[in-house]
């Protein structure tokens, strides 16, 4: 695995204090590509800092924008007791 933007973010975010997190709007990928979303590895790594609830914001090639949950996008994640 690499590190991806998702990431780099959040990681970037923790280092400096932060810890409340509203949203997370993911836009990019490359020609062809109807939308980019968060890989496996940055669903699991955000789950453990934001709740289920958490809102990822999906950007759309054609402009459209969808709204997803982090427990919709990792139903089953490993939480941190």
């Amino acid at each position: 695995m690499s590190i991806c933007a998702e990431r780099v973010a959040f990681s970037k975010a923790i280092s400096e204090g932060e810890k409340n997190f509203e949203c997370l709007l993911v836009l990019g990928g490359k020609e062809n590509l109807i939308y980019t979303s968060p890989c496996g590895y940055c669903r699991q790594f955000i789950s453990e800092f934001c709740d289920k609830n958490f809102k990822i914001y999906i950007y759309y090639e054609d402009g459209k924008i969808i709204e997803k949950t982090l427990e919709e996008l990792l139903p089953d994640n490993f939480e941190l007791k």
